[in-house]
């Protein structure tokens, strides 16, 4: 949208969506450009500056609103992990730009946490050429209240086809634990064997990938960091 559509529309929404009382302040800066939640909008009727000054926002804006989303989460062993400032923002305006970015909306870390990789134990692309595999020790399975699950993104963020139509796997499957209550996932395009394909999450036919847990009511060690999930190892 150019800046009028985007201005005018704003307007328009604020009147069935009223801005928080922590949001007064911005708004008396905004009116100095004729910008009034509630109100109608028109960039025509602003001075050749605030028309100039609105029209280029968004190239100017959009590079720091990317970087902070980049910056917007904690690595821990390869898992990219937003543990704060997420789904209450408060006047943290550049925070919820950057989470609006990269994914329209989230929830508060206590509800939910969603660690994500994109890369191997070695720093690699995840590639589904290779196969990988995640072992979870006995006492460091994912410490989430409800429920978990791992579920396989394509270098599009899509699902991708595979031989037997599963896209996520986790607590609420039928999974296969190791003698000693270890697990380990297979990560991989072909079978890992009649005996493992109760643990097994395909790779797309082709391409890089991503991985995105999902822990819904995670517990005091995800919130606080000490818990993160195991690399992405291969698994030769």
């Amino acid at each position: 949208m150019g800046a009028a559509e985007f201005f005018s529309l704003f307007v328009e929404l604020a009147k069935k969506n009223p801005p928080h009382a922590h949001d007064y302040p911005i708004l008396d800066r905004m009116k100095r450009i004729g910008i009034v939640p509630g109100s109608s909008f028109s960039l025509e009727a602003q001075s050749k500056t605030v028309r100039q000054s609105l029209e280029s926002a968004r190239e100017a804006a959009l590079p720091h609103i990317m970087d902070a989303w980049k910056k917007s989460a904690t690595l821990i062993n390869g898992w990219s992990m937003n543990l704060s400032g997420m789904g209450n923002y408060g006047t943290n305006y550049l925070r919820r730009a950057a989470v609006a970015f990269g994914g329209l909306g989230a929830n508060v870390p206590d509800d939910a946490v969603y660690p994500t990789a994109f890369v191997d134990a070695d720093g690699e692309p995840l590639r589904s050429d290779r196969r990988y595999v995640m072992h979870f020790d006995k006492d460091e399975m994912p410490p989430a209240r409800a429920f978990w699950s791992l579920t396989m993104y394509n270098d599009r963020q899509l699902f991708a086809d595979n031989p037997i139509d599963r896209y996520a796997i986790g607590d609420r499957d039928k999974l296969t634990f190791n003698p000693d209550g270890s697990l380990d996932l297979y990560i991989q395009r072909e079978s890992p064997g009649a005996g493992k394909e109760s643990n097994w999450l395909p790779t797309p036919a082709d391409g890089n990938f991503s991985l995105m847990m999902r822990l819904y009511w995670p517990a005091l060690e995800v919130l606080d960091g000490s818990w993160a999930p195991p690399q992405v190892k291969r698994n030769n």
